[in-house]
């Protein structure tokens, strides 16, 4: 963006680090930020989208939590906005221009004020207020590469109820790895796998997607950064359809990061353990069981949709930019022995 066009929308009520953080983007390049249920049928506005030949595409909502993110959403609203239907910004109190900041980059953005405090409660507020058929988590500070939405909606099309980044499987990974936090994660994951049943490769990632239909399945009752993991461990404990794609995390571009490893991984296994005993409440819909979750192939296009039927070809997305999916294989994550109700 250049700056006469920035320039215009001062006025007297913008604080001086509002003023100052658009004047260095004016002055600077802009760097780019590159199973289940019963058998019973699926919910029918997502039959009807996923349904062979169907030519309306699903909406997406994607939620951003953010405290004092002000320096950093100039770089990832731009990008967002052009893949969705719906930019659901919670900010979490922020003392910074982090409002200010959401609206004039994206003019359509929706800004909810957090009720509480925490990620956990950040995330219960943006799904409360969604509209969209789809729901993507991302974080504000540019790890999460808002190019990678369409590669989520592919695999929820493609019959997955919940579709999770790792970053490691191929064409995934991370500029932020330290090697501590690596072998921190590598852990939990495995932890995760033999508590739950499952079999993750990135239990610890916060890019998720969802239909948001399964919010009154998988509901969120935490309030921290331990909410990934109560989200996945539910949704393996509900025997959901879970699939893992791709992702590359990217560094942080400004500030520090909230996440404090030691401490919130302790969180995180507390939350795995706690969570091994949760039942998932009955829900008025449900699709027809897979022994093995997803099944289908991502290189020709055949796949087993809810409905049980195959089908083959890739389903329309209208509306949301497609990726070539050669190179980006979805994973499979099983849940057997959860103990589904």
């Amino acid at each position: 963006m250049r700056g006469g066009r920035l320039g215009t929308r001062f006025d007297g009520n913008q604080s001086g680090e509002f003023r100052e953080i658009v004047e260095s983007l004016e002055t600077q390049p802009m760097h780019t930020v590159q199973g289940k249920k019963d058998g019973r049928a699926a919910p029918p506005t997502r039959a009807r989208l996923t349904a062979e030949g169907a030519v309306t595409p699903p909406t997406v909502t994607v939620i951003i939590p953010a405290r004092n993110e002000a320096r950093n959403l100039p770089y990832v609203l731009p990008l967002v906005s052009t893949l969705v239907t719906e930019v659901i910004v919670v900010d979490g109190r922020s003392s910074d221009s982090t409002v200010q900041m959401a609206r004039l980059f994206e003019p359509n953005v929706r800004v909810i004020h957090q009720s509480g405090r925490g990620k956990g409660d950040a995330l219960r507020c943006g799904i409360a207020a969604s509209r969209g058929d789809i729901v993507v988590l991302m974080d504000a500070d540019g790890s999460t590469d808002p190019q990678e939405i369409p590669r989520f909606v592919q695999a929820l099309l493609d019959g997955a109820d919940y579709v999770k980044g790792s970053r490691y499987l191929p064409s995934g990974g991370s500029a932020d790895f330290t090697r501590a936090r690596n072998i921190g994660n590598r852990l939990l994951t495995v932890f995760a796998n033999l508590v739950l049943g499952a079999h993750f490769t990135d239990f610890c990632y916060g890019y998720n997607a969802f239909w948001r239909d399964i919010s009154e399945v998988v509901p969120i009752d935490c309030e921290g950064f331990e909410v990934e993991a109560q989200l996945n461990s539910r949704a393996a404990r509900a025997r959901l359809s879970i699939a893992e794609v791709p992702s590359y995390e990217r560094p942080r571009i400004h500030g520090d990061s909230n996440l404090r490893p030691a401490r919130d991984g302790v969180r995180i296994a507390l939350t795995v353990l706690r969570e091994r005993w949760w039942r998932a409440p009955e829900a008025d819909w449900g699709v027809a069981d897979q022994q093995d979750g997803i099944t289908g192939s991502s290189a020709t296009g055949t796949r087993t949709a809810p409905d049980g039927r195959q089908r083959t070809g890739t389903p329309p997305m209208s509306g949301i930019r497609a990726i070539t999916r050669g190179g980006s294989p979805m994973q499979k994550v099983t849940t057997h022995g959860c103990g589904a109700r």
